[in-house]
């Protein structure tokens, strides 16, 4: 099995979760990158967004991504970590990157009582459009891409399964 297996995807499409179950399956450490920033800068990505700005935070997510090590690591990244060159790079040189691919309206539905900035700034429409620029961006990132409608179960498994055909 791979040693570290980094999660990208679109808000709500279920990094955090199926990654928590995806780690508990392979007896891997789980990580949440922005939970990590969260805890090292002592105040929730909101209030990095309002009182810093967005550039300040995606400095703040390439430079933990840099400290983690892919050994026995899932990673959940933020949706818009993979969008940037400099990262996508660290995640194709480092880890096994496992894009997520929800549909739009599954994400929309876990996502539209969001308190994140992204979300409470942006109307369906325009969700929906950086949703739709993001995708070829996660594409050309992953490694394994996942169908991720179904259950975080089923998608933890549909993961495990392509690590080993891969592996072979």
């Amino acid at each position: 099995m791979v040693d570290g297996i980094a999660l990208i995807g679109f808000m709500g499409c279920g990094k955090s979760t199926v990654g928590k179950e995806l780690a508990r399956r392979l007896n891997y450490h789980f990580i949440d990158l922005d939970t990590a920033i969260e805890h090292g800068e002592q105040m929730h990505i909101p209030q990095i967004f309002a009182q810093f700005s967005e550039q300040y935070f995606r400095d703040l997510e390439h430079q933990y991504l840099t400290e983690q090590r892919p050994h026995r690591v899932v990673l959940s990244c933020g949706g818009g970590l993979p969008i940037f060159a400099r990262n996508a790079q660290l995640l194709q040189e480092n880890w096994c990157t496992v894009f997520l691919d929800c549909s739009f309206e599954a994400c929309y539905r876990r996502i539209c009582h969001s308190t994140r900035p992204l979300v409470q700034n942006s109307t369906p429409d325009q969700l929906r459009a950086l949703y739709d620029s993001r995708r070829p961006l996660y594409e050309n990132c992953c490694s394994l891409q996942i169908a991720a409608d179904s259950s975080p179960f089923a998608v933890a498994g549909d993961i495990i399964k392509q690590l080993r055909l891969h592996r072979h």
